[in-house]
């Protein structure tokens, strides 16, 4: 039986997509309801590569890459300190695949994420990254609305 709270915590090591939205709040959150005492919580916001987008250039690229890193230091200062380790990175490419390779890399418990991104459309249940991590990731994965 599965109960969550500060007294059953129960995972070591818990990798959470951030990027901003309020899914990506939401999934941090419950995160930090699931992780151990000791454990590890780690936050990764990826952005598009200008080899993998035509879209983005090396200047854009680096506004983002700016952004995503104030954006995780930001989110770690405000967590504080606890009995669990929270650590950051911001990697370039395909958000799904590096999720889903940084999951495998760090043999994490669980991979966290929000329902939808800040680019996805309303009308979809499910964000592409999101989706895309649930159909290819070999760890288990949690969507937070």
């Amino acid at each position: 039986m599965v109960q969550y709270g500060e007294k059953n915590r129960f995972m070591q090591k818990i990798l959470v997509g951030i990027d901003g939205s309020e899914g990506s709040e939401n999934a941090l959150n419950k995160a930090m309801s699931l992780i151990s005492e000791f454990g590890e919580l780690i936050l990764i916001a990826v952005v598009p590569s200008p080899s993998d987008k035509t879209f983005v250039d090396d200047e854009i690229y680096k506004k983002l890459k700016n952004k995503a890193d104030h954006m995780i230091k930001d989110i770690i200062e405000d967590i504080g300190v606890h009995d669990y380790t929270v650590t950051g990175m911001v990697e370039a490419g395909d958000a799904a695949v590096k999720i889903i390779d940084i999951a495998n890399n760090l043999n994490v418990d669980l991979i966290m994420l929000g329902s939808k991104g800040l680019s996805e459309l309303e009308q979809y249940p499910l964000g592409s990254i999101a989706n895309k991590v649930v159909q290819y990731a070999h760890k288990p994965v949690m969507i937070v609305r």
